[in-house]
């Protein structure tokens, strides 16, 4: 176990044998917690932005059976309802 020191600024430096086991570097956002006496650092995982071109018929299934728009609409409100009733 390593030990760090906070400085006046409330800044700390992770050991680099801490920052390469749990792949961290420069720049990479880190969540902060104070969970049951501990802070926990967990780095955030960065997911690139994915345009509507490249996931477009992603959930295509050639067995599934279309909806009809107005079918589509009953079953979100279905879903809603469902999810807001008491």
């Amino acid at each position: 176990m390593e030990t760090v020191t906070l400085s006046s600024k409330g800044q700390l430096v992770i050991p680099k044998a801490v920052r390469d086991d749990a792949h961290v570097s420069a720049g990479c956002r880190l969540e902060v917690r104070y969970v049951e006496g501990e802070i926990r650092l967990r780095p955030l995982l960065e997911r690139p932005v994915s345009s509507l071109a490249q996931v477009a018929g992603c959930l295509y299934r050639p067995e599934r059976k279309l909806l009809s728009e107005a079918d589509a609409k009953a079953a979100i409100r279905a879903k809603l309802k469902a999810r807001h009733a008491p």
